[in-house]
């Protein structure tokens, strides 16, 4: 399962993200805060440039790794019932 994947340091992640860019047929999702985003989602953000999610934080918030550092973005909320 790809959502075990774990990064031990910045190296780690940078590495992670560098060989996202590399493969030309992975292509990042726009962000948009009214979207959801779930760990390792591959996202591109008009400032931070490409990245990944790290991290769910709770239903309106996640932390994601760009290649200056970690950055946490909102999301749509999950849906109540």
């Amino acid at each position: 399962m790809v959502n075990t994947m774990t990064f031990r340091s910045f190296e780690d992640k940078i590495a992670h993200l560098e060989s996202l860019n590399s493969i030309p047929s992975i292509n990042p999702k726009a962000y948009n805060e009214n979207d959801e985003y779930q760990r390792l989602d591959f996202i591109e953000h008009p400032q931070h440039g490409n990245g990944f999610v790290v991290e769910v934080l709770g239903k309106k918030e996640f932390r994601a790794f760009f290649s200056k550092g970690l950055e946490v973005l909102t999301q749509r909320g999950f849906l109540q019932s």
